[in-house]
């Protein structure tokens, strides 16, 4: 997450940035405008991971919030695994596995499931 004043800076940088490329466009600089093409690339990159769409701040996620997210991206990703092996078992635990702030497997109440080794 950047302030307003980091923010401030970054968009001037570009601004001083984008002046120099382009006159080092207009001189034939090539290793001039190579160099500022470069940094405008990562300060560009640098905004974008502390501003969102329409150039909103991002939040900065609680670290629960990142768990509970890892969590549900790693046990889709392996349930779409099992999708491609066992499609009939994907299916199912699409439909009963849920998660969340809790993840829980609800099981079909009318066929319930028989555990074996």
């Amino acid at each position: 997450m950047l302030d307003a004043r980091a923010k401030a800076a970054y968009r001037r940088q570009l601004d001083a940035l984008g002046a120099e490329l382009a006159e080092a466009e207009a001189w034939s600089d090539e290793g001039r405008a190579a160099r500022a093409r470069e940094e405008i690339e990562m300060v560009t990159e640098q905004l974008a991971a502390a501003v969102g769409l329409g150039g909103r701040d991002r939040d900065a996620a609680s670290a629960t919030e990142r768990a509970r997210s890892a969590v549900t991206q790693n046990i889709r990703s392996a349930i779409r695994r099992l999708e491609r092996e066992l499609p009939r078992l994907g299916a199912y635990l699409t439909q009963r596995v849920k998660t969340g702030t809790i993840c829980t497997y609800l099981p079909d109440p009318e066929r319930p499931v028989v555990w074996t080794l």
